[in-house]
């Protein structure tokens, strides 16, 4: 009988082992970037700047995105600050390439002009937020090697927890990303971005546990990004109306024109 319960606890064990690494890492990151996210997206959403002594400063954004090409996945997206007056129509657009960079531009009302994003500014703060310019596009899957290191429990979710570690660290903001990625959506709800000067977590990316459906697509409401060095952080949420009900819709149409730099500057 010992005999026999020692082998089925090998055989569970091997099969255990199989299934939880029966996909690549690689695999995981590809499928979090395939994820269907709409043909446009439209949402008003709350940024808060939070300080090392928690003092709030709250924003209010537009944003609208389109994928503009269906073959290669390709996107547009830009974003209009609507409050404080400080920041008040300053607008950001942002248009994804399939060979190069991300194009960016940047509208600041005070300049009364269009500023291109250098690829050299990738590092630099987003509107003196704790997400950069780099943070605010998506890394093709091909520029890192993946490594599915467990699968775990974070929360209410089970995740494939993946190790990316870029190919090109010179041209790479962080030594490496760990990300927890859901089994049921696809989507990381915890990233560890490690610097390249202490080898350290620098930035830590949460997502809270409230994943839905709107309109048929699996929806974040809430994130954070948070700098471990100076204890600053940026929260970024959906606004609701009184009714709760949220502040999003995708794949109704938006005209292509609003993706334009006649719109960044203009708003119009």
């Amino acid at each position: 009988m010992k005999k026999i319960i020692a082998l089925l606890t090998l055989i569970i064990v091997l099969v255990v082992g199989a299934n939880a690494f029966a996909i690549s890492g690689k695999e995981v990151m590809q499928s979090a970037k395939d994820r269907d996210t709409g043909n446009t997206m439209h949402a008003l959403m709350g940024m808060d700047l939070v300080d090392d002594n928690g003092e709030v400063k709250p924003r209010t954004i537009e944003v609208w995105g389109i994928t503009y090409n269906q073959e290669k996945d390709l996107s547009k997206s830009i974003m209009e600050f609507k409050s404080p007056a400080s920041v008040k129509e300053t607008r950001f657009l942002q248009v994804e390439n399939d060979d190069r960079d991300d194009d960016k531009w940047i509208y600041l009302p005070a300049l009364g002009r269009v500023r291109r994003i250098s690829a050299s500014e990738g590092d630099s703060s987003f509107m003196g937020s704790d997400f950069t310019y780099d943070d605010m596009e998506t890394r093709e899957v091909e520029e890192d090697k993946h490594k599915l290191l467990r699968v775990e429990k974070l929360g209410k979710y089970e995740c494939y927890v993946v190790e990316s570690i870029p190919k090109d660290l010179e041209d790479a903001q962080y030594a490496k990303r760990i990300s927890w990625v859901t089994k049921e959506h696809y989507i990381p709800v915890k990233v560890e971005m490690y610097s390249k000067k202490t080898g350290k977590v620098q930035k830590l990316l949460t997502v809270k546990q409230n994943i839905d459906k709107i309109n048929g697509i699996w929806t974040i409401f809430n994130t954070t990004m948070k700098d471990l060095e100076s204890g600053h952080s940026t929260k970024l949420y959906i606004k609701r109306s009184s009714s709760g009900a949220p502040y999003i819709e995708y794949n109704k149409r938006i005209n292509p024109s609003r993706f334009t730099q006649r719109f960044l500057k203009l708003g119009r």
